[in-house]
């Protein structure tokens, strides 16, 4: 059991090491920019709202900021353009202006129909009653401003309806252009009642094959967004019902959205996830296997060090040929294989990097430890009948621990690129997000191919490798200088 005044003594050592430390400019730096990953990593649902697999905007988005300059002259944002797209309150049938006849008007009904609704997730809905025999048609549309040069990278439309009786009903589902043109979305008859139709999970996207048939683009040579948002100005986004007689029609779920060409502050990846975001949560998982596999490896090449240099002898010759053995089998290939036959699992890196990174450390402990051994002290406490365990541990050790702790500093940044690399080759664990794992998504992607490739998709994950391991080494420098009187600078 340790005693208080032992305690005392520890804890006065770890903050007398502290104070030595915080006057070393470079582990000032260090420390500075590994609390900051640190605090990126714990905080991350605080830094974000988004997940790193949600799609947020157009695919290959750039920053925001760089429609500050002449490049992102023709870079849009996101647009949703209905607020309350899902009825949840009476007001929200406030914002569709109704455009008819006065006799059809004296005929329609536009009412909230609270509890009838398509999705669990919706309150009401918008209800149009039609009361006259003879046919009316009736618009519903919404006014919104598109203030961008170019066109969006997709747009997603939606609207579930339900009719009440079989008596047929025409839904045109439509937006106008900014210089008047209609662009047609749905365009068709129905009478079946007593089903919201379509399917309340069921969207328009410009990038399905409904959309573009719908449109004609493809005759054009133009994509879906580009032929609909042609120009800056006002557009409008509705539905038109021709009614033939009596009948009931509910509308919910009705919302158009555009996916812009500009988002955030590092912009998206090839499927519109937030790059911001994947860096966040990528600290996470980055700094779990360094810091985890270095671990593994300076617990290995601490004990094999350590067993190798005291006990001498065969367990010196078996260990340290052993060591060599692995020192001149190449790691990368090494590592390739074990991943592909253990399989791609985070914790199968973890440890596989960390089971083959040890084998340097051993050696140096081992030589520190073959000096050591033959100290008076050492001597004192063998012939004062103290055991191999207990020398090891009280007298060897702690004077080795100096190592430990620089070749951890120095090790993570090797294990976290380690774990890039084998990321970058496809053999990561594709059920997280790390920062390599985000080169492996730029690789398979294609998307270095294109001109100009996506920069704000590749720099921030490799600068983030880059600060993270520069944080560590320059740690490491500064415990070096501090526990080798050789480098230790005298004040």
């Amino acid at each position: 059991m340790v005693s208080r005044k032992g305690i005392i003594f520890q804890l006065r050592r770890i903050t007398g090491t502290a104070r030595i430390l915080f006057k070393n400019r470079m582990a000032i730096v260090g420390v500075i920019l590994l609390l900051g990953f640190v605090f990126m990593a714990l905080a991350a649902p605080l830094l974000t709202s988004y997940n790193p697999y949600e799609t947020v905007s157009g695919v290959e988005a750039q920053p925001d900021w760089v429609m500050n300059f002449p490049d992102g002259f023709y870079l849009s944002k996101n647009i949703v353009v209905v607020s309350d797209p899902l009825f949840n309150s009476p007001a929200s049938i406030q914002a569709w202006t109704a455009t008819a006849s006065p006799s059809v008007l004296s005929t329609i009904q536009i009412s909230y129909a609270k509890g009838t609704a398509s999705t669990a997730d919706s309150a009401g809905s918008l209800q149009i009653t039609h009361t006259g025999n003879d046919s009316g048609v009736i618009q519903l549309s919404q006014q919104f401003q598109f203030p961008y040069h170019g066109p969006p990278k997709r747009f997603i439309a939606s609207m579930s309806y339900l009719l009440s009786q079989t008596q047929p009903v025409h839904i045109r589902l439509f937006v106008v252009g900014a210089n008047g043109e209609v662009f047609n979305l749905i365009n068709a008859n129905d009478t079946l009642a007593g089903l919201w139709r379509p399917s309340p999970s069921f969207s328009l996207d410009s990038n399905g094959v409904d959309i573009a048939s719908a449109l004609g683009s493809r005759t054009t040579g133009l994509t879906p967004p580009q032929l609909v948002f042609s120009d800056r100005g006002t557009y409008y986004y509705g539905v038109e019902l021709t009614f033939y007689g009596s009948q009931q029609i509910n509308i919910d779920n009705f919302q158009l959205n555009t996916y812009g060409t500009a988002w955030g502050l590092m912009g998206t990846d090839y499927a519109g996830s937030d790059v911001y975001t994947q860096v966040v949560y990528g600290a996470r998982i980055s700094l779990l296997v360094g810091l985890t596999a270095a671990a593994i490896g300076i617990g290995l090449g601490l004990i094999v060090g350590l067993l190798a240099g005291f006990l001498g002898k065969l367990v010196d010759e078996v260990l340290m040929r052993f060591t060599d053995m692995m020192l001149v089998i190449p790691s990368l290939p090494l590592l390739i294989v074990l991943v592909a036959v253990l399989g791609a699992r985070i914790w199968n890196l973890i440890i596989i990097i960390g089971f083959l990174g040890w084998m340097g450390f051993a050696r140096i402990v081992r030589s520190q430890v073959l000096t050591l051994r033959e100290r008076p002290y050492i001597e004192a406490a063998k012939a004062s009948g103290a055991g191999t365990g207990r020398i090891i541990y009280r007298h060897i050790f702690p004077n080795i621990v100096s190592l430990t702790y620089v070749n951890l500093a120095l090790t993570v940044p090797a294990a976290i690129l380690s774990e890039s690399a084998l990321a970058f080759l496809g053999l990561s664990d594709p059920t997280v997000n790390s920062w390599g794992h985000m080169f492996e998504n730029v690789n398979i992607s294609g998307s270095l191919s294109h001109l100009p490739p996506p920069w704000w998709w590749v720099l921030p994950p490799g600068f983030s490798i880059a600060l993270v391991s520069l944080s560590f080494i320059l740690i490491g420098y500064a415990l070096d200088e501090i526990f080798n009187p050789k480098l230790r600078r005298r004040q």
